[in-house]
């Protein structure tokens, strides 16, 4: 089984006649997840209306099902970069740079091994900004979840994306009274 997803895009939907809701196909680790976004969201841009995972090569069994947990927001990033790229909008450049971005998003490493090189911290990233997108309240935390690892370590992975530029800089919270 290749380590590459593969995804398909449906801006005008999925059934034969083309109709329903636009939808992305990502085909990963033996499974099919299929991402719809809501009725004229042919960018992907919108809020996720519904999420099937469904057996691919692998049956829907907890040990297929971990495999995808983990990275969620990093695939439902990856959908919709590609839907920028598919869809039927967009000038050439912005379907490149969303090339580009989905590239990242999904680039696995086969693990840090010693001294964390770029790659990694661009996945960090990556995923950092898909969670703060998708409005995940505490980034950090979630980080530290999906990778297995403490809240300390994920810190220090934000920190360190930041200092090499592939975050902006933190900006101090201010509060009223």
């Amino acid at each position: 089984m290749a380590d590459e997803p593969v995804v398909e895009c449906f801006p005008l939907g999925t059934s034969p006649n083309l109709e329903g809701p636009p939808t992305a196909v990502v085909t990963h680790r033996g499974l099919r997840l299929e991402l719809h976004f809501a009725p004229g969201d042919v960018q992907g841009t919108g809020a996720l209306q519904e999420l099937r995972v469904l057996p691919g090569t692998d049956d829907l069994e907890p040990r297929a099902l971990r495999r995808f947990a983990p990275d969620s927001e990093v695939y439902l990033a990856y959908a919709r970069a590609a839907m920028r790229i598919f869809g039927p909008e967009g000038t050439t450049e912005e379907r490149w740079e969303s090339f580009r971005d989905a590239a990242q998003t999904l680039r696995r490493l086969g693990g840090p091994g010693r001294g964390l090189p770029d790659e990694f911290f661009k996945t960090i990233a990556t995923h950092y900004r898909a969670l703060v997108d998708g409005g995940e309240p505490h980034p950090v935390k979630a980080l530290a979840k999906t990778n297995c690892v403490t809240i300390g370590a994920a810190s220090r992975w934000v920190t360190e994306a930041r200092r090499r530029g592939l975050l902006p800089e933190k900006t101090k919270r201010t509060t009223d009274g």
